[in-house]
Order: C-alpha cells, then sequence, then structure tokens
C-alpha cells in the first residue's frame, strides 16, 4: 500500500514538474518561439504578396495600365485646367499656384519635370481661348480617363454593376476638385510652420522640420491613392485596407522614381535617339511605370480581405475544384433560401459574413449563378434566387454551373454545414449514374435535420436499386 502511495505521490510530482516546464520558458526557448512566429509572419506576407502578384498578372493590369497611359496623355491637360480653375477660386492659394505646379510635376515626373510643366502651362493657356466645343471635347477626354480608371478598378474588385450617373459624377468631382485643394493647404500649412518658427527665432527647431518637406511627396501619393482606393470602386472598401494599398502605392511608386531617375541619368538612350522629341515617350513610359503602381496598389487593397480571412485563392471560384465550386453554390443558394422566407433578399456583405469563404469566391460564384439565370441582382443592392429550389435538382445545378463532380465537396475554407456530408455521398453514389442519383431536389438537399438527412438519403439508395 505504501509502495503504491509512494508511486502516485511520484507521478503526480512528476506532472507537476512537466506543468513548470511547458509555462516556464528559457530565454532561449523564447528567443527560437519568436523567430519561429516572425518566420510565419514573413512567410504569410511572402505568400500574400505572391498572390497579389498574381491576381495583378491574371486580371491583365499591364495592358490595363497602357489604357490608362494613353487616356491619360488626352485628359491630363482639361483635368489640370480644371483642377486649377477650382484652386485659383480661392485667394488664399492663388499665390501658391506656381509653386504647387513645380511641386507636382518635379516629384511626380523625375527627370524632366520642367518640361513637361513648360508644355502643359502653354497647353492650359491655349484651353483658355478654345471655342465650346472644344472646352467640351478637353471635358469629355477628362470624364473617359475617368471612367476608364472606373473599369479598371471594377476588374481588380469583381464589379459587375457600375454606379449610377449620379453618384459617378459626384465621386469624379470629388476627386478632381479635393486633390488641388489638398495640396494646396498642405504646402500653404508647411510654409507657415517654417515662417513661424523662423519669426519666433526657432532656427534649431525649424532645420530639422526641413526633413518633413522631404516626406511631404510620399505623404501626398499615399493620401491620393487612398482616396482612389475609397472612392472610386463600387464595392465597400475599409478605410484601413485603403490606406494600406495606399501605402503600398506610394512607397512603389517612391521607389519607381528613384529608379527611372537613375535609369534615364545613366542610360540616356531616349534622348539619343528621339533628341529633343524625348520628352514625350519618357513621359508616356513613365506614366506607364506610375499607373501600374496605382494598380498594384489597387490589387493589394482588395486582396486584404481575402488575406485577413485566410482565403487566398488563385483567381476565384476558377481556383476551386469542380465539386468545391458545387459546395459555394449550394452554400449561397442555402442562404438566399433563408432570406426567401422572409421576403427579402441579402447583400453582399451579408453573404460574404454568412458563407466564410472570403469576398473573392462569393463574388465570383454569383456571377456564375447570375449567367445561369439561378439567381438576380436587385435594384436595392440585393441577391434572390429566381429558381424553385424544390423543383431544381443537384443535377440541375451541376448542368448550370458546366462544371463535373472532381474533388471533395467536404472541403471549402472554414465551411461546416450539414448538408455537404449529404452531397458527398450522392456524389460518391453518382459515379456512372449521373441521371439517376443526383434528381434529388436542393431544397431538401439542403434542408437541416435528420429527417430531411434520411429522406434524402432514402431518395439516393432507391435511385441506385432502381
Amino acid at each position: 500500500m505504501g509502495r503504491i502511495l509512494h508511486e502516485s505521490v511520484g507521478r503526480s510530482n512528476r506532472r507537476r514538474r512537466i506543468r513548470g516546464r511547458r509555462f516556464t520558458m528559457t530565454p532561449l526557448e523564447r528567443r527560437l518561439a519568436q523567430s519561429r512566429r516572425m518566420v510565419a509572419r514573413l512567410r504569410d506576407w511572402g505568400g500574400f504578396f505572391g498572390h497579389s502578384m498574381l491576381r495583378f498578372y491574371n486580371d491583365n493590369c499591364f495592358q490595363t495600365a497602357a489604357s490608362l497611359t494613353y487616356t491619360s496623355l488626352l485628359a491630363i491637360v482639361p483635368l489640370m485646367t480644371i483642377g486649377f480653375a477650382i484652386f485659383s477660386a480661392f485667394p488664399a492659394f492663388s499665390a501658391l499656384q506656381t509653386q504647387i505646379q513645380m511641386t507636382i510635376f518635379k516629384n511626380l515626373v523625375p527627370e524632366i519635370g520642367d518640361a513637361i510643366l513648360d508644355y502643359l502651362s502653354r497647353f492650359m493657356a491655349n484651353a483658355g481661348q478654345m471655342p465650346i466645343f472644344g472646352v467640351i471635347g478637353l471635358a469629355v477626354s477628362a470624364v473617359l480617363l475617368i471612367w476608364t480608371i472606373e473599369g479598371a478598378f471594377a476588374t481588380v474588385w469583381r464589379v459587375r454593376e457600375p454606379r449610377s450617373y449620379v453618384t459617378r459624377i459626384l465621386s469624379f468631382w470629388a476627386v478632381v476638385s479635393l486633390t488641388p485643394l489638398f495640396v494646396g493647404a498642405s504646402l500653404s500649412l508647411s510654409s507657415t510652420l517654417w515662417t513661424a518658427l523662423e519669426f519666433a527665432h526657432l532656427d534649431g527647431v525649424a532645420y530639422p522640420l526641413a526633413g518633413v518637406g522631404v516626406l511631404l511627396p510620399l505623404a501626398l501619393q499615399l493620401v491620393g491613392c487612398s482616396l482612389l482606393y475609397l472612392i472610386i470602386p463600387n464595392r465597400e472598401v475599409f478605410w484601413l485596407d485603403a490606406f494600406c494599398g495606399g501605402a503600398v502605392g506610394a512607397v512603389l511608386l517612391e521607389g519607381s522614381k528613384a529608379v527611372f531617375a537613375w535609369y534615364m541619368r545613366e542610360y540616356p538612350a531616349y534622348q539619343t535617339i528621339y533628341g529633343a522629341l524625348s520628352t514625350v515617350p519618357i513621359f508616356l513610359f513613365w506614366l506607364y511605370i506610375a499607373w501600374s503602381t496605382v494598380l498594384f496598389g489597387a490589387v493589394v487593397t482588395a486582396s486584404l480581405p481575402e488575406w485577413r480571412a485566410g482565403k487566398i485563392t488563385r483567381g476565384g471560384p476558377e481556383g476551386l475544384s469542380p465539386a468545391q465550386r458545387l459546395a459555394l453554390a449550394l452554400a449561397v443558394l442555402a442562404e438566399l433560401k433563408e432570406a426567401s422566407r422572409l421576403g427579402v433578399g441579402l447583400p453582399r456583405r451579408t453573404l460574404v459574413a454568412r458563407v466564410p469563404v472570403g469576398s473573392l469566391l462569393i463574388d465570383g460564384i454569383l456571377d456564375q449563378l447570375l449567367d445561369a439565370h439561378w439567381v438576380a441582382h436587385t435594384t436595392r443592392d440585393s441577391w434572390v434566387a429566381t429558381r424553385d429550389l424544390a423543383e431544381s435538382t443537384l443535377l440541375d445545378l451541376i448542368k448550370a454551373l458546366g462544371i463535373g463532380m472532381r474533388g471533395s465537396v467536404r472541403e471549402l475554407g472554414d465551411l461546416n454545414r450539414p448538408w455537404q456530408e449529404r452531397t458527398a455521398r450522392l456524389l460518391e453514389l453518382a459515379d456512372g449514374r449521373q441521371g439517376e442519383v443526383l434528381n434529388v431536389s436542393i431544397k431538401s438537399l439542403l434542408a437541416d435535420g435528420v429527417a430531411e438527412e434520411n429522406s434524402s438519403t432514402t431518395l439516393s439508395v432507391r435511385a441506385v436499386k432502381g
């Protein structure tokens, strides 16, 4: 008895020591754990940017950047004319107009900023003397640029339906009017602060603050990109996602400027070939680089919700197996069926919240169901099912989506529904007998509860026996 008690106490002490070692880490173990966490975080970020680059390529963003480049060349004069006309309406900023023009082109167009500013100043002066039809033509070219930007962002965010014309005009006007005012306010504030510090004989504080002027272009680019990603897409964008994408776009733009300026200095091929006309191809080349960086920032902004939810995929439903696409379609139809009981549709954000696979997959499968006439998008920005799920069968849905049965319907991110197991069994039974086994109504398949599960299983067994 004493020996048994001694062994029991010994085991208890050993467990106590093990628990103590489990929760008390040595400095070396703590550093190793921190290193592992850092490596895992870097791996996650690397995977995210790898996904963003793949999505950038798959969305043909290089071709889109080329289209935006040529459209920008036509629209830059009317846009600047409108912007500075708004700017000159404020007397407090009138003295800063020349300084703002120089700041924009010296910081945004490396190496050739002065030449471009000289040309554009002449063009804007000539634009003021144009007849009414010429002014209308310039305005149309400016609107075409904004529409091209919206179309590019619609591709990145998987938007099918554009906004109303009133909303588009207000959004475009906000971007065009607020940009010069923001630049003017920033320069005016920095100039006032500098003058006040020198007047107060605080030169020791003023000169270290000169470094702020170096960061001002980066800050303006960050704000500009963030506003583009927040305002232009016809999609709900979180401001923090827009800020992160704007930061990526601004940093890439700054890096591109440095590399571009170095290349123009070290390898002046354009000046050698084109001579006095070299400003035009150099400016076009720079616009192409700038738009590519802006579009990559947009891709990062659109991909952040997927990454945050842990649902990075290769370009939407096309990256899923056929069975996973079927499971995703059933999950969306199940949510729309529940909403139809109340006589309402479901907004996209509600579907994204209820079906835990990420917004990219939801948008893709909604597009496929819409093309197959299984769902409809209402004027209230909601989605509704257009087919009677009691009359529609699983085979009908498979044919409508144009998919086979390869893959596992049980595995789709964090999605875990009772009907997944029943659907998987039906697909397994349907190997070679599609027409018989899959003629089960989607309504009975999606029904929760033991009775419905037994009913659908009985249907499948009868179909196999028959």
